[in-house]
């Protein structure tokens, strides 16, 4: 029996695809792709924009505090990956690992279908704030916030795992 929701698959083998450039021209590719004039141009690229970026990291971080006072987990979600995404990039590091804790957090509570606990929300928004406005204590303080805050998750999911009862 077929189900009305199974799909013919077909397979295309690599060498039937249309070729996107010449072998030659790849292998330039990769040797550029792969040398040291590419990394100084991407970190170049980065530099012109990081004050854009930076603003961004900004903009969200308003949006993030914004999702929060209105208890909008998803939208709480939603700009912490955009922080976590672009942080790193412009050295905002332990903004991107806090915001990267708070997802893994909301990511766990949502896939184990349980509520998450809006202090552990508050707490990491509160940290990715301070450690994105203010750089000089995000570089002193920021990695141990970053773990204390990391090491509260893995408690808060703890506590809402199903407990493992041995029996003798």
């Amino acid at each position: 029996m077929t189900s009305k929701y199974v799909r013919r698959i077909d397979v295309i083998p690599p060498q039937a695809y249309p070729q996107m450039m010449r072998r030659a021209d790849a292998l330039k590719f990769i040797l550029l792709a792969g040398s040291q004039e590419a990394l100084q141009r991407a970190v170049r690229a980065v530099a012109n924009c990081s004050t854009e970026l930076k603003h961004a990291v900004f903009d969200h971080v308003e949006r993030l505090q914004e999702a929060t006072s209105q208890a909008q987990v998803q939208a709480v979600y939603d700009e912490a990956h955009e922080i976590r995404g672009i942080a790193a990039t412009i050295g905002l590091i332990s903004t991107g690992r806090i915001a990267n804790s708070l997802c893994t957090y909301i990511d766990a509570t949502q896939r184990a279908a349980v509520a998450a606990d809006a202090a552990v929300i508050t707490l990491h928004v509160e940290a990715i704030a301070r450690a994105a406005f203010a750089e000089d204590e995000a570089t002193r303080l920021g990695d141990e916030v970053a773990d204390e805050l990391s090491s509260l998750v893995t408690y808060k999911l703890g506590e809402n795992a199903p407990s493992k009862k041995t029996t003798h």
